[in-house]
Parts: C-alpha cells; sequence; structure tokens
C-alpha cells in the first residue's frame, strides 16, 4: 500500500482508488473515495510547488554565492559578502520557522487553517474511519511538522553561525590590513 502512495506522489502511478495492503495476511482491498483521491491529488500539486520553489531559492542561493566569487576580486570582500548572505537568509528562514514552531502550539488550529487556505474547495474534511485517516492520522502530521520546524531551526542556526564565523574573518583580515 504505501508504494503505491508513494509512487503516486512521486508522479510514478496514478491512483486508482483501490489500495491492496502489503501485509499478505490481510488480503483484503480497501477503497479511496473520490474525494480522498482528490484531496491527494491537491496535496500531490501542493508538494510539487513546494518543491518547485524549494528547488528554485537553492538555484538563486548558488548562482548568487557563484556570482559573488567571480565578480568579487578580493579575498575579504567576498567573505564579507557570503558571511552576509548566510546570515540573511539563515535569519529570514529561523525567522519564519520560529513563527510556525509558536503557531504550532495549538497545531490543529494551525492545521485547520492551512487546509482552509491550500484546499479551499473543502475536500480535506473526512470520517475518522476513512481510508485516508486511517493511513495518515493527524498525529502523523504533527509528527512531521515537529520534525521539520526543528530540523529547520537547527539548519539555519548552522548556516547562521557559519555567516557569523565568515563575517568575523573578515573582520580580523580587515585589521590585520589595517596595521
Amino acid at each position: 500500500m504505501t508504494k503505491e502512495i508513494f509512487s503516486f506522489f512521486k508522479y510514478q502511478d496514478e491512483l486508482d482508488g483501490q489500495i491492496r495492503y502489503a501485509d499478505v495476511s490481510r488480503s483484503s482491498v480497501a477503497f479511496f473515495t473520490e474525494n480522498e483521491i482528490s484531496h491527494m491529488v491537491d496535496v500531490r500539486n501542493l508538494i510539487f510547488k513546494i518543491l518547485l520553489l524549494f528547488y528554485g531559492s537553492l538555484l538563486v542561493l548558488i548562482v548568487l554565492l557563484i556570482l559573488l566569487l567571480i565578480l568579487e576580486r578580493k579575498h575579504a570582500r567576498r567573505l564579507r559578502g557570503t558571511g552576509l548572505v548566510f546570515v540573511i537568509s539563515s535569519s529570514a528562514v529561523l525567522f519564519i520557522f520560529i513563527i510556525l514552531y509558536i503557531l504550532s502550539m495549538n497545531f490543529s488550529h494551525l492545521f485547520d487553517n492551512f487546509h482552509l487556505i491550500f484546499f479551499p474547495q473543502g475536500n480535506f474534511m473526512f470520517d475518522s474511519n476513512s481510508l485516508l485517516i486511517t493511513l495518515f492520522p493527524f498525529n502523523f502530521f504533527y509528527q512531521y511538522f515537529t520534525r521539520l520546524v526543528i530540523s529547520s531551526i537547527v539548519l539555519s542556526f548552522i548556516f547562521l553561525f557559519i555567516g557569523i564565523f565568515l563575517l568575523n574573518i573578515h573582520k580580523i583580515s580587515q585589521k590585520r590590513l589595517a596595521v
């Protein structure tokens, strides 16, 4: 069952609504409703847009760093520019994810509002015994969100410290040149 769902989200296969359990002892077949399939198509499209935004941002960051390295002839200015890119970008990400962390204190409200914004057609309301809710219970999303926020905050702090380190190296080299 998991393989079929992952294939669907990777655009390798479509969902026909019929899912066979991976456990051979449960030889039954489960069926998604049209509403569940519609919601999963919307989720897949949203994931695609998020990944497009992520990889586009990553490409912009790499291009900016390469341009900085090519255009800046002086080593000290390169360090300063690279340090600033790391500090500013990681600070922005930190700010966003700290806000999300604070909002996650009431995760059910955040989760509902997320669905109202990104799925305004309303195909996200399911019975508690539906196949989709059985496969992906509320706690699944809460744990995923928590891990995403914490790992993003940790990575942002790492990039922030790298940026601060580069800016400090720049300051030290500027002081040496002044002496």
